[in-house]
């Protein structure tokens, strides 16, 4: 029943289509098995901390573009990619890239 309330309102509608950074409310955690890990830059540890971010509740994938991931990480765009290729490398991060540019990030380790 307060879900449907949401959906008419808009409500949910205007806090999913935001990214989740902008609510200030909540945190997020990074692993101590990837805060610990030595081969991993600190670009790597920044980036997997926004996709937390970004995981929405029972989900274990998000779909931030790296645009986004960017300027929450306040990095540039080939530091992210080369953070995100490092994280899959490694086995933090699988990334499921489609034809429309949409590219879903499962994370492996989840707190």
């Amino acid at each position: 029943m307060e879900s449907e309330k949401w959906n008419k309102s808009g409500l949910l509608k205007k806090y999913t289509r935001n990214s989740p950074i902008k609510w200030k409310m909540g945190f997020s955690m990074i692993p101590t098995q990837i805060l610990m890990d030595e081969r991993l830059s600190r670009s790597c540890l920044v980036v997997f901390w926004v996709l937390t971010v970004h995981i929405f509740r029972g989900k274990r994938f998000c779909f931030p573009s790296t645009a986004t991931i960017a300027k929450e990480a306040h990095s540039s765009r080939p530091t992210v990619i080369k953070a995100i290729k490092e994280l899959e490398q490694y086995g933090y991060l699988e990334v499921e890239r489609s034809s429309g540019g949409v590219s879903k990030y499962y994370l492996k380790v989840l707190v």
